[in-house]
């Protein structure tokens, strides 16, 4: 068995002529047996100018895969998600389906040798929960992707995670969600990272925009224990 993980944390305060405060905390966990594999991603944002709520967001996702052969898995997944400024209370996306491991742990050499990517596509219950507007349910269909390219021994790491959930009744409502970033080793398990989040709702509710961006600076620690066998 192996696992991999990391938690890290980011914070701003100015005070005087202005009062700003901001905190974000992420956190992600794999964990991954020959057939067995679990994931866990969590992060929460938080706002405020002079007292006055600014941003206010968080999400989580918990995936278990089964590994059928040594490439094809079966995926279960859920996603949670809550943010004040998209009117949400919270969405809701329960799905499952196959998935596929392109790359692997030792499939390349040199600077790819640690590089992992995999794909998956499956059915999923869409729910949302609005404070203001009507809440809405659905079947959709979900496809994800995830790559991660640590180089140089863990010193510099790429990944590039997404969801996209398109209604199945018709292709073009859809949600999307994505994250692109790069961790720095500073020393053993410290490091610092940079984060792009974007989120796509192409309809929104009322008095909402359909894209979010959200740019997060961070430190923490990540430890991977796969080196140590």
């Amino acid at each position: 068995r192996s696992y991999t993980g990391s938690l890290n944390a980011g914070f701003s305060q100015a005070t005087g002529n202005s009062r700003l405060r901001n905190v974000s905390v992420l956190g992600d966990f794999v964990a991954r047996s020959e057939q067995l594999r679990l994931s866990l991603l969590g992060r929460y944002v938080y706002g405020d100018n002079a007292g006055s709520l600014i941003t206010r967001n968080a999400r989580g996702t918990i995936k278990l895969d089964f590994f059928i052969t040594k490439r094809l898995f079966w995926f279960a997944s859920a996603y949670f998600e809550n943010d004040h400024f998209q009117d949400l209370k919270l969405r809701t996306a329960i799905s499952s389906g196959p998935g596929y491991q392109w790359i692997e742990r030792g499939d390349f050499g040199s600077i790819f040798k640690d590089m992992t990517f995999y794909t998956e596509a499956g059915l999923a219950y869409f729910n949302e929960d609005f404070r203001v507007a009507s809440d809405q349910s659905s079947f959709r269909a979900r496809v994800s992707m995830k790559l991660n390219w640590p180089m140089f021994d863990d010193r510099i790491t790429f990944y590039h995670y997404n969801e996209i959930f398109p209604s199945v009744q018709n292709a073009s409502n859809f949600y999307f969600t994505m994250d692109n970033g790069v961790r720095l080793k500073v020393i053993g398990g410290l490091a610092s990272g940079f984060q792009v989040t974007t989120r796509y709702n192409n309809q929104p509710p009322a008095g909402t925009t359909d894209t979010d961006n959200l740019y997060l600076f961070t430190l923490g620690y990540g430890f991977d224990t796969t080196r140590k066998r």
